[in-house]
């Protein structure tokens, strides 16, 4: 079996790096010798309904709008689910795949309605180092948010994390990104994937099942690192 890996709108939603989350899930199948394809689908691009693991990334306000009016209207996102595919959003793709997200000048944006979650404006931006536990069997998650919304679960719904510094989601709600059976969703932008390996991991055996370690520790090391720094 070839794995399918698509990287959609990068040209839109490629503001803070996101495209290593690409890179990184690449590299972690190369490393195992596990066959795989990565699409690039930019905005004149048709979405294809047949791959394994769709990656979204940040965006500015315009930009994000017309990532969503194009997925939206060739709808290749959904029938991809409908398929049995997995995604893997950050920021701005997090808050696309819900009901609606604000806009400049007071506007609300309708979502995907993917999941049941709704962004809103927040009084003040959240900047800075964000570290969680997260709800999945695997190491503390840390990454860097830089989002002007707030995004509340509209239904009981599992977040990735929960929240140790930083804010997450949105103030008060001590929680960080969602997993569902098909999507993990975070603002952690660093890339995320870089950042925490096992997360990386974690997202490909849900598609490739159980996979032998890869014997590269530094990657441990750094996120250990980056978790100290934060905790002192």
């Amino acid at each position: 079996m070839t794995l399918t890996i698509v990287h959609l709108l990068p040209e839109l939603l490629g503001t803070y790096g996101d495209r290593g989350n690409v890179d990184i899930l690449s590299w972690r199948l190369k490393e195992r010798g596990i066959a795989h394809d990565v699409l690039t689908i930019g905005v004149n691009d048709e979405v294809p309904t047949f791959a394994d693991i769709y990656l979204l990334g940040g965006g500015e306000d315009d930009a994000q709008i017309a990532a969503m009016e194009i997925l939206k209207r060739k709808d290749g996102i959904k029938r991809a689910l409908e398929n049995g595919a997995h995604i893997f959003a950050v920021c701005a793709g997090f808050q696309i795949l819900g009901e609606s997200f604000p806009a400049s000048g007071g506007r609300k944006i309708p979502g995907l309605g993917l999941i049941a979650v709704e962004t809103i404006s927040a009084a003040q931006r959240s900047v800075g180092e964000v570290i969680s536990e997260p709800t999945i069997p695997i190491a503390t998650l840390t990454g860097f948010e830089n989002h002007g919304g707030q995004t509340r679960f509209l239904e009981e719904l599992q977040p990735l994390g929960h929240v140790r510094h930083g804010v997450g989601n949105g103030a008060n709600s001590n929680v960080e990104g969602l997993v569902t059976e098909q999507i993990i969703a975070t603002y952690m932008h660093g890339p995320a994937l870089a950042r925490n390996p096992e997360l990386a991991d974690w997202v490909l055996a849900r598609k490739v099942g159980e996979m032998v370690p890869i014997k590269a520790p530094i990657f441990t090391q750094l996120h250990d690192e980056r978790v100290r720094a934060v905790n002192h």
